[in-house]
């Protein structure tokens, strides 16, 4: 259980990755002097060459102190392979610009509006929205900087997919967290939530970053659910009718383009 909350993609955790392969190397190199010592001062025999022992102890030395440097280059080559922490989600580059109809919108200045309709679902309003909300929040409050919203496919009122999308400019906390995790530590934290299998990623399509799917029991079977993040936004979507994991990725992926603008 303590490894799901240890970000290995963190910039900390790379950074402690270096520490300890430096750390077994100081461990090393005292040792190594440490136990030479009686070595290294190399005496002069009652009958011998004080000028000879002293030649001998300074080779002696030599060789330890190359030793040394061997050590200290492999381990600082073995720390510098060692760190490659992925990019804070913040940090995660745009994947260029997007078309948008009347000219091109460079994807790091988008925003995000919560569209009223996409590829077949509709956004719920009214009172079967704030139904659906409730069901679905059961007494928890929406976090910080976050929207909800519920959409119906077949027009019989019943939510058909939920998402909740939270985004940096409706609120400076969900900045500092992108500041903080990676969007792999977001998914991990996402779908361990969600109590999901079988995560699987797909392609995030334009506006990149990540996107992945995933199923999570529920008593009408496996239900799919989406997470989307990127510098600026991070969704959770879920969705009601059973459907494949590539199916849901696809709604997701048509849901994320239509929001961010």
């Amino acid at each position: 259980m303590i490894a799901a909350f240890v970000d290995t993609t963190s910039q900390s955790y790379a950074l402690g990755q270096v520490v300890g392969v430096l750390t077994v190397a100081v461990v090393a190199i005292v040792l190594l002097w440490r136990l030479t010592r009686s070595w290294r001062a190399a005496s002069t025999p009652s009958d011998g060459d004080p000028a000879g022992a002293t030649r001998e102890a300074r080779k002696r030395r030599l060789m330890t102190i190359g030793l040394t440097l061997l050590i200290a280059v492999g381990a600082g080559a073995k720390a510098a392979a060692s760190y490659h922490p992925e990019p804070r989600a913040s940090e995660t580059p745009a994947a260029g610009s997007v078309s948008q109809g009347r000219g091109v919108q460079e994807a790091a200045a988008r925003s995000a509006v919560l569209p009223d309709s996409f590829t077949g679902f509709r956004l719920m309003t009214g009172e079967a929205a704030q139904r659906a909300e409730t069901a679905v929040l059961a007494g928890r409050s929406l976090p910080e900087g976050s929207k909800f919203a519920s959409y119906d496919s077949d027009g019989d009122e019943s939510p058909d997919m939920y998402a909740v999308v939270s985004s940096t400019e409706w609120s400076t906390k969900v900045r500092e967290e992108k500041s903080r995790k990676s969007i792999a530590q977001e998914f991990r934290d996402f779908f361990a939530g969600a109590k999901a299998h079988d995560v699987t990623a797909f392609e995030p399509g334009p506006y990149g970053g990540g996107l992945s799917c995933g199923l999570s029991a529920s008593p009408g079977g496996d239900q799919a659910v989406c997470a989307w993040s990127d510098a600026t936004t991070f969704a959770a979507v879920r969705f009601r009718p059973q459907t494949t994991q590539a199916d849901a990725a696809g709604t997701t992926l048509a849901l994320r383009n239509a929001t961010l603008r």
